[in-house]
């Protein structure tokens, strides 16, 4: 039976949020001017907790408006590198890369399962080691760009189960071939938690439901 675990990637394996920083750094990186855009973000994001709409709809807005309707070409890629540097150098919990160093050297296969998306969440995930990378797919354009519009639906909550079935399913494996372990910060994640065999919620004042286990990764 192959063991797997499965990591969330915002305040479970990092410090903090990436999504907005993300933005912020992209607008600043290029001629400034989207910067200018930063009040129209806020207000987007107090629409989204008085539940006026999404996270998918929220997301694809703050890109087009602070990163373009293209999120990935030559041009912007440098800018994708330089975040995901410095997400790897300062916003990784040492608990996390002490998890991620046991899980690998007991031959356990890694895969961030994030709501994040895959324009920079495949390249943390490179960068921490993992196996496989399962996070918010984006459409592309004709000559293979990543675009603001999501592919499918935002990768979270119930979302991350379905996609867990099918990349099991694309290994040529089975739910009762593996052993899964979950790892995440967040109750609104019991989906994936409940479809580990074992699953740990993350964070310093941690309230696991019955059947899950807690840590605090803010220390090694």
């Amino acid at each position: 039976m192959q063991r797997i675990a499965l990591y969330d990637l915002d305040r479970t394996v990092t410090r903090a949020p990436t999504f907005t920083p993300f933005l912020v750094h992209m607008a600043a990186r290029g001629t400034g001017l989207r910067l200018l855009a930063l009040p129209l973000w806020m207000l987007a994001m107090l629409g989204y907790k008085a539940k006026l709409y999404g996270r998918e709809a929220l997301k694809r807005f703050g890109l087009a408006l602070l990163v373009g309707r293209v999120v990935t070409d030559p041009a912007l890629q440098p800018r994708i590198d330089a975040f995901v540097a410095r997400q790897l150098a300062h916003n990784i919990q040492p608990g996390a890369r002490a998890q991620i160093a046991a899980d690998r050297a007991a031959g356990v296969r890694l895969v961030l399962v994030t709501a994040a998306p895959e324009i920079y969440a495949e390249a943390m995930a490179a960068g921490l080691g993992f196996d496989a990378c399962i996070a918010t797919r984006h459409r592309r354009d004709a000559r293979g760009h990543l675009l603001a519009a999501i592919d499918g639906a935002n990768n979270y909550g119930a979302r991350k189960v379905a996609r867990v079935e099918e990349w099991l399913a694309a290994e040529g494996l089975t739910r009762g071939d593996v052993h899964l372990t979950a790892y995440t910060d967040h109750a609104s994640d019991a989906p994936i938690l409940d479809f580990a065999d074992e699953a740990v919620l993350v964070g310093r004042y941690a309230k696991p439901r019955t059947g899950w286990a807690s840590a605090d990764w803010s220390t090694a």
